[in-house]
C-alpha cells in the first residue's frame, strides 16, 4: 500500500486529490498540531456547519444553505503551503454530513472540490478499505464511498 507526504499532497497532478490521514483519537490533538506547524489549514465540518445551522431562521432550502456554507468554508479555508504546489485543506469531524435531513453526498462533494484542491481528511476511525470511510460502530449504516477514486493514505510521520 502505498504512502504519501505532505510535498506529495501539494504537488498532487491527480484529477481528484484526495488524502486520508488516519489517527488514533489520543494522536489526534499532536496530528492537528503539527498540520497547524505545516502551515495547513484544517477545518472542523461538523462544529462549523453545526454552528451555522443553528443560526438558520428558515429551512425550506436547507439542503442548498447547508451544501453551499460547506463548500464556502471550503473555498475560505483552502490555501497554498509552498510558490508551486496545489492550495491544500484538512478537514475533519465529518459525522454531520450524514444527517439524513440535509441530503448531502458528502463523496460527490468532496472529490468534485478536490478536483482543484488538495483534500486531507483526518479519519480517526482505523482505515481499512481506501475506497470506503466508516465509523467503527456504525458500519452498515454510514459510511463514506470513494469506490471509483480511491483515496490516497498520509503518513503519519509527516
Amino acid at each position: 500500500m502505498s504512502s504519501f507526504s505532505i510535498t506529495d499532497v501539494s504537488n498532487s497532478n491527480d484529477r481528484y486529490k484526495l488524502f486520508v490521514l488516519e489517527c488514533l483519537p489520543k494522536e489526534f490533538s499532536e496530528i492537528i498540531i503539527n498540520l497547524g506547524d505545516k502551515n495547513i489549514p484544517i477545518l472542523n465540518i461538523g462544529k462549523e456547519l453545526a454552528l451555522y445551522l443553528d443560526k438558520l431562521e428558515d429551512y425550506r432550502y436547507l439542503t442548498i444553505d447547508a451544501y453551499d456554507y460547506i463548500i464556502k468554508l471550503l473555498e475560505k479555508g483552502k490555501t497554498k503551503i509552498n510558490q508551486t504546489g496545489n492550495e491544500v485543506i484538512a478537514i475533519y469531524n465529518l459525522g454531520v454530513l450524514f444527517e439524513p435531513t440535509l441530503q448531502i453526498n458528502t463523496s460527490k462533494l468532496l472529490k468534485d472540490f478536490s478536483k482543484s484542491t488538495a483534500v486531507i481528511i483526518i479519519w480517526e476511525n482505523i482505515v481499512t478499505n481506501l475506497d470506503l470511510l466508516t465509523w467503527e460502530t456504525q458500519k452498515d449504516q454510514y459510511n463514506i464511498d470513494f469506490s471509483d477514486t480511491p483515496l490516497k493514505r498520509i503518513q503519519y510521520a509527516i
